[in-house]
């Protein structure tokens, strides 16, 4: 299992969501308040994953993930946005659905290799997965990803190999 890092400005905010990962089984090996802080931990490390917030004191969430080694996701807490998934970054809202905070860090967490990136093949075949989920079983294209990534959850396996097995089984 991957080490996790949090990046957060609160500190008491980033003791909590340290307490919620611990108690649910996960090693936080880091705390931090900066995007920097979190650059230079992620260098000396082979992978893992950041739990941060979308905008830290020195850089986005999004920024930090475009700098990070090859083998690290970040889970991204965002107030006001929307869940998005893009590259090695994935976006949760606030307030946090818990289940689902925990879920998507221990599919990141369980995953020898960044779990979240992609190749264009790969993000062509999940994009045609999720037009066969939403014609086939009238989902919005959010529904057909978390039906995605659930199902990657419960198998261990990437999200483009359900997605395969859903194309195969619907050809």
């Amino acid at each position: 299992m991957k080490n996790i890092i949090i990046a957060y400005p609160i500190k008491d905010t980033a003791m909590q969501i340290k307490n919620v990962l611990e108690d649910n089984g996960f090693y936080v090996s880091h705390i931090c308040a900066t995007g920097a802080s979190a650059l230079s931990i992620a260098s000396d490390m082979r992978c893992g994953v950041i739990v941060c917030a979308s905008i830290l004191r020195d850089m986005g969430a999004n920024i930090l993930a475009e700098n990070l080694p090859p083998d690290f996701d970040v889970v991204a807490l965002s107030r006001g946005g929307r869940e998005n998934y893009m590259g090695n970054l994935v976006s949760l809202p606030l307030p946090l659905n818990r289940e689902e905070f925990i879920e998507t860090v221990a599919v990141l967490a369980a995953t020898d290799s960044s779990f979240t990136r992609r190749s264009a093949d790969d993000s062509d075949i999940i994009s045609n997965a999720k037009l066969i989920l939403m014609s086939i079983n009238d989902m919005t294209e959010m529904q057909a990803h978390k039906y995605l990534q659930r199902e990657s959850m419960k198998s261990g396996k990437k999200i483009a190999e359900v997605a395969k097995k859903i194309i195969k089984q619907f050809s």
